[in-house]
Formats: C-alpha cells, sequence, structure tokens
C-alpha cells in the first residue's frame, strides 16, 4: 500500500520555512518599535464635543422678563431640532441676559453644520418672535473646543493696548504651523472713547442726553456718494463723514440756535480714551495679563505638536522686549507627554515582572521562550496599531496591560504541550508543530472568547464613554491575534530550535538532589488537594455556591462612585460671592485668597480669572458664564501627588474662609456634571420650588460628608425698579424710549459710534458724568426733553422703589428646575448620600404639580448602567455560543461559564481591600475578568474531553488528570495577568486603581475555584458519550474518504 500523505498543516510550513517566518517577524518588531516612538499621542481618546452655549441679551429687562419674553420662546424653537438632546438642555436666565447650554444627540456627525443650521434659523426667529431690542441670540459652537496650549503675556511697563499688539508677534508666529486648528485671544480689556455728558450744562441749552445721542449716531456716517459722469471717464465720489480723531468727537456740534449759536460736545461733555470699565480680568503674579489659546487639528501628534510650537514661540520670544514675560499655563502636550511615559513605565514594569514571575516559576528554556514572544507580541502590536489609525493613550495602554498575561500564556501552552511530548518520547519536530496544532482550536477558541468579552463595549455603551473605551475592544483585538498568530507560527519553531529534551530527567534529578521548583511544590500539593476535594465534592459545590452569594453580597458593600477624577498636575479654586458682588470686591477676595496659598513649594505657576473662567482645557470642564462675583484661580503643582495633597488640605483650609463667600476646591473629573450629589426640584411655581429647595437644602446640609450645599437659583437680590408713570408721560409728551435710554444709556453707556484707528475699531460710549451714575439722588434729577422744548426731571415721569430679585431662573428640558448640590470631598461618595436621603425625600409631602429629579453621579449611573448591563449581556452571550461550537454541549459551556460567577468573590474582596469605589473602570476590569477566567475553563475542559477521546478515561479520571495537567499554564497565566496590573493598584490611580483591583484579586480568587470547583462539576454533569451506530458508520465512511484521496 502507498504511503499516505500528509495534508497541509500550515504550523509545519511555518517551521519548515522558519527563515521566512524569523525575517517577518523582525521587520514587524522594527515597524512596531518606530510606531512606538512616532505614532500619535494624546492623554484620552478622541472626544466629540456636541455642546454649543447660546446666548442673547436684553438690555433692562429683569430676569423674569427675560425669561418669557426670550428664554421660552428661544427654548420652544431649539426644541424643534431633532438634533438637539433636549434632556441635557439648560439655560441660566438673569437680569438682562441668557445662556443656553445646549447638547447635541449621540447619533449627531456633524456638529458644525448643526450649530450653522441653528444659527441660521434663530435670525430669522428673532425677526418676528424676539423684542426688537434683544441683541443676539447668538450661538458659540466653540464653547466645547478643549485648548491645547494656553500661552499667556505680561509687562509691569505696559498697557493692556500694547500687550495686545506684542501679542500680534506670538500670534503671527503660531497661526502658520498647518497644525494649529483655531487660536483666540483671552483677556484684556478693549479700549473705547468714553463721552461723559453733564446734565446740568445740557440743561443751559434745553438738550437732554438723547439728542446728544441722536446727533453722534446720525453724524458718524459713510455713505455711498455715487459719481461724476464726464465725457471721457467716471468720477466716483465718496461721502465719508465718518469721526476720524478724538478731537473730531469734541468738535461735533450737538445744538444751533436760532441767533447761530452753536454748542459743541466739548461744552456739555468730556471726551477720553479710557479702557471699558472693569468687569473681568486675567491676573499672574498680580500683573494683567493677556492669554492666546491654540487648538490643535484632530488627528496630529499632541506631543510632536508641543515641540513645534515651542520652537515657535522661543522665535517670537526673541522678539519681544526684555520687561515681556511669555508663560504657558496650560500645556496639553506636555500633559500627554507626562501620561503616556507614566503608563509605559508601568506597561515596562508589568512585562518585567511577568517575565521574572514565568522565570522563577518555569525551567529558564521554557521561560526564555515566554520572554522572547511577550515583547514580540507587543510590538507587533504596535505595527498593526500603528496601521490601523489607533492613537497611543492611556486606554489603549491600559488594554495592552490587561492582556498581558493572556499574551504570555499563549506561548507557555504551546511550550508546555511541547515540552509533554518530548517527556512521551515524541521527536523535537514532530511534537514541535503537534503541539501548538493540538491546542489550535481551544487557544483560538479562548482568544475569540476574550475578544468577544471586550467587543461589547465599542457598541452599547453611550456617548463618551463609548468614545473613552471604544479603543479598547480594538488593541485587545489586535493583541490577543497577535499572540496567537506567534504562539501558533513562531514559537512552535523557537522551542524546536531551542528544546530537544524533556523536562523528565531534570525533574527526576531534581527528586534525587531535593532541588524542586517553586511550581513543582505547588504542583505536589495541588495534585493531593484537588483528590481530596473529589472526594468531598458535595462540600467544594457548596463552597463555591456560597462564595457566589458571598462576593453579591460584599458588592453591596463596595462604594459607588460611577465616574472618577481625573490625574492632572492642576486644579481650580473657585471664588463664589453673593450676587450682586461689584468686581473689586471679587477682586479683593482673590488677593486674599492668592495670599494664603503664597510660597507653597508644590504650587508651580497660578492664574487669577477674576469675573471670569479659563477656555476650556479638559474635555469634562465647562467654563462659566461671565459674572462679577466669581473668579477662578487656576493652579498648577508640580505633579499629581501634589494636586491630591493641597486640594486635601484645602478643602478645610479654605472652609469658611471669606465671611459672605465659599472657595470651592474644584478637582478635574470625568463625571460632566456641576456637582456630584444633584437633587433637582421642577416646578413652574417660583414659591413652591424655593420652599421645597430650601428643605431639601437643609436636609443636605445635615449628611456626613457634603461639602457647600447650595442651590442654583442663587440668593435673592435688592435692584431698584424704575416704574414710569404711563399717564404723566403722555400728558408731558415724553416716550417709554426717552426715559429708558436716558436710565440704561446714561448709566450703563450707550454706543453711539465707532472710530476707526487704522484697522482698529474703538466705541464711542456715551453716558452721564461718574457724579451721576454714582449718586441715585443725582440720578433722579436728570432732564428730559419734550418736544416743546421742555425740560422735565426724571423723578417726575417714572418712581424708584427697591425691590427683590432672583439671581438665577434655571431650566431644564424647557421646565424650570432648581437644583441642590453638594460637593463629595470628606470621605464620603456621593452614591451613599443619596442613599441617605433619597428615603427622606420620598417621605416629604411635595406641593402639587412639584416633581423631584436626581442629577450629578446618579444620571450618570443611570445613563451608563442600561449599556453596561447590554454589554455584558452581549458579551456572554457571544462567548457562550463561541463555546457551544467548538464543544457542541450545553452542559460542558455551562460548566465554563461558571468560571465567571467564582470570580466575583474576588472582584468584591479586592474593591474593598484596596478601598477603591466601583466605577466605570471596574466594570471594565469585570469584563477583562470574564474573558480570562472562560479562557482557563476553556483550556481545562478541553483538555478533559481529550484525556477521555484519545486516552480512554472515564469521566472522573479524565476530570482530575486535567486538573493535574493543566494547573501549570493556568496558574501561570493567573500569576502572570495579576502581577501584570499590579502597578496600576500600587500607583493609586482612581482610574485605574479600580480596574487593577478587580483583576488581581479575581484571577487569584477565580484561579482556586476554577481548579477545584470546575473538574467537579465536569465529573458531577458530563455523561460518557456513546456514539449512535448511524454516526459510527458515517464517520468510518468519512475516513475510508480521506484515506482514498490521500494515497499516493
Amino acid at each position: 500500500m502507498a504511503e499516505r500523505k500528509k495534508g497541509f498543516n500550515l504550523i509545519e510550513l511555518s517551521m519548515r520555512y522558519r527563515t521566512v517566518s524569523f525575517t517577518i517577524a523582525a521587520m514587524l518588531v522594527l515597524v512596531g518599535v518606530f510606531s512606538l516612538l512616532t505614532m500619535s499621542r494624546s492623554e484620552n481618546p478622541e472626544f466629540t464635543i456636541r455642546q454649543a452655549l447660546v446666548y442673547a441679551s436684553y438690555p433692562g429687562a429683569s430676569e423674569q422678563q427675560v425669561e418669557n419674553e426670550v428664554t421660552k420662546p428661544m427654548e420652544q424653537y431649539l426644541f424643534s431640532f431633532k438634533e438637539v438632546r433636549k434632556e441635557k438642555t439648560y439655560s441660566t436666565t438673569k437680569e438682562g441676559i441668557v445662556y443656553i447650554n445646549l447638547e447635541l444627540n449621540e447619533w449627531v456627525k456633524d456638529a458644525d453644520r448643526v450649530w450653522a443650521t441653528i444659527q441660521h434659523g434663530l435670525n430669522s426667529f428673532k425677526a418676528q418672535n424676539l423684542p426688537q431690542n434683544v441683541q443676539g441670540p447668538l450661538v458659540n459652537s466653540n464653547f466645547g473646543e478643549t485648548v491645547a496650549l494656553l500661552v499667556s503675556i505680561s509687562s509691569p511697563k505696559r498697557s493692556y493696548a500694547e500687550l495686545d499688539k506684542l501679542m500680534d508677534k506670538i500670534e503671527d508666529n503660531v497661526k502658520v504651523n498647518k497644525k494649529v486648528s483655531r487660536i483666540t485671544r483671552v483677556g484684556g480689556l478693549p479700549e473705547q472713547v468714553v463721552v461723559k455728558v453733564d446734565d446740568a450744562k445740557l440743561s443751559q441749552y434745553g438738550i437732554d442726553f438723547n439728542r446728544v445721542a441722536d446727533v453722534l449716531k446720525n453724524q458718524n456716517q459713510t455713505n455711498g456718494g455715487g459719481e461724476v459722469k464726464l465725457d471721457r471717464n467716471n468720477v466716483p465720489v465718496f461721502g465719508n463723514n465718518a469721526f476720524k480723531s478724538i478731537n473730531d468727537i469734541g468738535d461735533q456740534i450737538v445744538y444751533t440756535d436760532s441767533s447761530a449759536n452753536i454748542v459743541r460736545l466739548r461744552d456739555v461733555a468730556t471726551v477720553s480714551r479710557s479702557y471699558q470699565d472693569t468687569t473681568q480680568m486675567i491676573e499672574m503674579n498680580h500683573l494683567p495679563v493677556m492669554m492666546l489659546s491654540v487648538e490643535m487639528q484632530k488627528g496630529n501628534n499632541m506631543t510632536e505638536f508641543g515641540k513645534e510650537i515651542d520652537k515657535q514661540l522661543d522665535i517670537a520670544k526673541k522678539q519681544l522686549p526684555p520687561d515681556v514675560k511669555v508663560q504657558t499655563i496650560v500645556n496639553q502636550p506636555e500633559v500627554v507627554a507626562e501620561s503616556i511615559k507614566h503608563f509605559l513605565v508601568e506597561f515596562a514594569i508589568a512585562i518585567i515582572s511577568v517575565i521574572i514571575v514565568v522565570i522563577i516559576l518555569l525551567p529558564f528554556r521554557i521561560a526564555l521562550i515566554s520572554a522572547i514572544s511577550c515583547p514580540l507580541s507587543i510590538m507587533v502590536t504596535f505595527a498593526i496599531s500603528n496601521m490601523v489609525g489607533l492613537q497611543l493613550h492611556q486606554v489603549t495602554l491600559a488594554g495592552l496591560i490587561i492582556v498581558l498575561g493572556m499574551v504570555v500564556d499563549d506561548a507557555i501552552v504551546v511550550v508546555d504541550n511541547y515540552v509533554e511530548r518530548l517527556d512521551h518520547g515524541t521527536k523535537p519536530w514532530e511534537a514541535a508543530w503537534k503541539s501548538a496544532t493540538q491546542l489550535f482550536i481551544p487557544v483560538l477558541t479562548a482568544t475569540i472568547s476574550i475578544i468577544f468579552a471586550f467587543a461589547p463595549l465599542a457598541m452599547f455603551l453611550p456617548g463618551q464613554q463609548r468614545e473613552f473605551a471604544g479603543s479598547l475592544p480594538i488593541i485587545v483585538g489586535i493583541a490577543l491575534s497577535t499572540s496567537f498568530i506567534v504562539s501558533m507560527l513562531i514559537v512552535p519553531a523557537i522551542a524546536f530550535l531551542s528544546i530537544k529534551k524533556g523536562l523528565k530527567e531534570d525533574h527526576e534529578k531534581a527528586e534525587k538532589e531535593h532541588k524542586k521548583s517553586i511550581l513543582d511544590r505547588v504542583q505536589e500539593k495541588y495534585d493531593k488537594a484537588v483528590e481530596w476535594a473529589f472526594e468531598h465534592s458535595t462540600a467544594i459545590v457548596w463552597v463555591a455556591v456560597f462564595s457566589v452569594a458571598l462576593g453579591v453580597f460584599l458588592m453591596t458593600k463596595v462604594k459607588q462612585q460611577f465616574l472618577s477624577n481625573a490625574e492632572r498636575d492642576q486644579f481650580n479654586l473657585e471664588i463664589w460671592l453673593p450676587p450682586g458682588t461689584p468686581y473689586k470686591e471679587t477682586e479683593a477676595a482673590v488677593k486674599k485668597v492668592e495670599n494664603a496659598i503664597k510660597g507653597d513649594k508644590r504650587i508651580t505657576r497660578v492664574a487669577s480669572f477674576i469675573g471670569t473662567s479659563s477656555p476650556r482645557f479638559y474635555v469634562t470642564y465647562a467654563p462659566e458664564n461671565p459674572r462679577e462675583n466669581y473668579a477662578q484661580i487656576f493652579i498648577n503643582t508640580t505633579d499629581n501627588d501634589a494636586t491630591d495633597e493641597l486640594s486635601t488640605e484645602y478643602i478645610s483650609k479654605f472652609h469658611n474662609f471669606l465671611p459672605e463667600g465659599f472657595v470651592r476646591v474644584h478637582r478635574l473629573s470625568f463625571l460632566n456634571a456641576k456637582a456630584p450629589l444633584e437633587i433637582r426640584v421642577i416646578s413652574e411655581n417660583f414659591e413652591d420650588l424655593r420652599k421645597v429647595g430650601d428643605t431639601i437644602k437643609t436636609m443636605v446640609s445635615h449628611l456626613k460628608g457634603t461639602n457647600w450645599v447650595r442651590d442654583d437659583f442663587e440668593e435673592d437680590y435688592v435692584a431698584i425698579g424704575g416704574h414710569v408713570q404711563e399717564d404723566k408721560l403722555r400728558r408731558l409728551g415724553l416716550t417709554n424710549s426717552q426715559v429708558t435710554q436716558t436710565i440704561g444709556g446714561g448709566l450703563q453707556g450707550v454706543p453711539v459710534a465707532t472710530l476707526y484707528e487704522g484697522k482698529t475699531p474703538l466705541s464711542v460710549i456715551l453716558r452721564y458724568d461718574d457724579k451721576y451714575r454714582h449718586n441715585f439722588d443725582r440720578l433722579r434729577t436728570v432732564h428730559i426733553s419734550n418736544q416743546q422744548g421742555q425740560k422735565i426731571q426724571l423723578k417726575d415721569v417714572a418712581d424708584f422703589t427697591p425691590e427683590w430679585h432672583m439671581g438665577n431662573i434655571m431650566h431644564r428640558n424647557g421646565l424650570r428646575m432648581l437644583t441642590v448640590m453638594s460637593e463629595a470631598q470628606n470621605g464620603v461618595v456621593a452614591a451613599d448620600m443619596l442613599k441617605q436621603i433619597k428615603p427622606q425625600i420620598e417621605k416629604l409631602k411635595l406641593p402639587y404639580g412639584v416633581r423631584i429629579q436626581y442629577g450629578g453621579d446618579q444620571e450618570a449611573t443611570e445613563e451608563n448602567v442600561p449599556g453596561l448591563g447590554k454589554a455584558l449581556l452581549c458579551s456572554i452571550i457571544l462567548i457562550f455560543l463561541t463555546m457551544l461550537i467548538q464543544f457542541r454541549s450545553l452542559k460542558k459551556t455551562f460548566i465554563i461559564l461558571c468560571t465567571f460567577p467564582l470570580s466575583l468573590l474576588g472582584a468584591s474582596i479586592g474593591l474593598l481591600v484596596t478601598g477603591n469605589a466601583f466605577s466605570f473602570t471596574a466594570f471594565m476590569g469585570i469584563i477583562s475578568l470574564i474573558g480570562i477566567v472562560v479562557r482557563n475553563g476553556i483550556i481545562l475542559v478541553d483538555f478533559a474531553d481529550e484525556m477521555g477521546r484519545d486516552e480512554g478515561l472515564d469521566i472522573r479520571e479524565s476530570a482530575i488528570h486535567a486538573a493535574k495537567r493543566r494547573m501549570r499554564p493556568i496558574f501561570l497565566t493567573t500569576a502572570a495577568a495579576a502581577v501584570g496590573v499590579t502597578p496600576m493598584v500600587v500607583g493609586g490611580s482612581p482610574l485605574w486603581g479600580p480596574l487593577g483591583s478587580v483583576l488581581a484579586f479575581g484571577l487569584v480568587v477565580s484561579m482556586f475555584f476554577t481548579l477545584f470547583v470546575i473538574p467537579i462539576l465536569y465529573f458531577k454533569w458530563i455523561k460518557p458519550e456513546q456514539e449512535k451506530p448511524e454516526e459510527q458508520d458515517d464517520e468510518q465512511e468519512a475516513e475510508l474518504n480521506h484515506h482514498d484521496l490521500t494515497q499516493s
């Protein structure tokens, strides 16, 4: 009979042409090294910010008038767009202005197009639906963009105008970089021409404030002059009568009598050049500064971008006078470089630790192969990741750390099987390719199962969480696929070349010399223990059931904090003073706080934003709307540890620091909310809102751990109501507009013209002299002239009475809503606070029409948990189907799935021992845990099947033999994976610490249950399979057909 021809085997082919295989691997490693050095870097994955700020001003209107005439109509119109996410859209209505924080639905891809459509629509909407003197509405779509760099310029000798011109040099050098997307100037006070009229002088000539305003508006005009048509050419005529200098404004004639006597503006007013009234300022070292915010186009390498901008700034600095100081306040490229460096160090430590563990536990020859295959797989992963456009950031690097143990395990199980075959007398060549071939299907199934465990994260998570975790399944898939290919095509060849004999002789020699390895000793102990466990199998199963129940119970004792603080060398101190507090008082409070933190060596730079806030420098940081009673002290520290220390110290240090205000320590967080604890009261009745809100505030203030309990309506304040007497007004021949322009324009000032100095526009502001603006009694005596020239004092047609006004009127989803808020900075998380107060709130007898909602951390949890639940369910279903396809047995599939609940005890113990909260990343750890423990179960059950099928062992012996034989790879995988994530746990990261805790402890506990419970369940549930006669006939026929096809 002719010799049977061996079928095609890719593994053996790779060994036969190993020079080609090794060369391709070496080339990919070089590409991987190059990719690691050059691939795009960022701190976090790219987020799509679907937020914009829509604002409109209504000068002179009270907050309730603005709400009824501007806010409600605008909200109704904006909600007509299907792209607008109504439940996330909220508005802040104040006296004379409304801000609407608009958010789009997650399915919107082209946000810029939507913003342009909304702005165009608002322009048309305003003409028919808003009061005539409403200014705006405007859509600020840049509100959601995050700056890459914030550069300041200051000098003790120079004015804002001079700094502004010097800033041109910096901007000119920076804007030529093609990676720059947007440059914006921040800070500075615009210059203007102020015309201060004296009412006493006006009354001497029988003119009033409104007459002067009309003259200046009408005289400063540039109109088309047309052209004179001559015989041979046309001569254009220019009608430019605009003011050309401040002297022109002062020389303007404002009145002429019948005797040709003229009154010029300078006769009744002073004309001067000055800055706008200071309502906001940016200071560093008590010096006013201007800033330049620089944004980077998406898809570029942030660290390389930073280096390029630094070079361009160095060029610009050489062009500036020596007294001008340039500093970088926000340096995102530096943050990214530090973050990537930190993770790469942790990653390197993890790789080295895993290799050391493998070398300690395994014979050197086997350990060496694993030590080679691990970095080989990782470098190839970097190469492929760069090819598919993945960025290097903390999520992709965390993904590699998570799968590190599995990457090592692929090589271990193949080499372990190879050595086992050598011990049974198989020749090295045959042992090498058969060891990989035998494990091809179980390792492939395990690899697919782990990929399926992670894949749903990219499908079911909502919004920013999906964008944050979306790259994790990709990097895990690439790493595991690469590891699988390396273990199947490269490791057998390396094993064949480096290991020519098994370990049997080494073990016999070690036993004679009493030099057993650690793993040998563990194996001996385990062999005895598993035999004992089978003798007490029922008790072991009940222990397993109890462990699952205990794990679920302990998980309820873990503190819940869905989104954690960010790790940055920056944090803010926010100063909040009562509404109506003038800028000067806020500035004094800032100086008091600055003096309290002065000289601390842990602080590198301080920038104070008074009356305003910094641009968005972190993805979840939403800048505050400008207000005189607010300030932000931006603090840069030496490192993240310093940020932790200082923020903790300052919570107690600045408690009750300001008699009439509050200093909030604001850490950057992944939570996109104003406070971690938010209780929302919904009602159309202001009195009910206040009453219920005050009750809840009192309840919250008595909770343990609360800090700065407040509501977003803020405090009421006293204002003066100018009420026009309509009957007197009509009788005297005056109009409402004359009175309101006299009051509003006279106090705040009204723009009447624009003076151009080259390309620089200067607004011309007309208002009363300071003696009228700062003295209420004098203001009441100013004159208004009617059409007959009669001079009438303001007090004769208007009553001025004190009245209370609300600080804010808040809407969410178009409904009036008061939100009670509290920080959670005293060791108690928001979820625990809510558990304490929710029963109390539910007992309240709410007025008719009043409802309660919860925001903050609770809302983030409610929004994300359904998606996480779907992701978990989908992962289990995909893994279930994968295993069902391989094993074709429901019982075996369920046995393997039992490894997951058996790991819950370790996960909960890990979180409790380390003090970490159950967070979003902890859930990612649960997903990772599923993949790894299921992998162990697959390897064990598959080997038990093989023992029964190939060796003819009964079910009990197959289970015991599989447990003993697979203890080593399972033990090594667990040890490697647990050690790999240890740097995450030890580092104390609030973001990645929970994930590391879940994995490290969950794997160790699960390993014990997997090695004892899974074999017992296999023994108890699996029955010997007896083939049906027709199946035997089919198999024999198939074997004969195969034999015929392979005959030579």
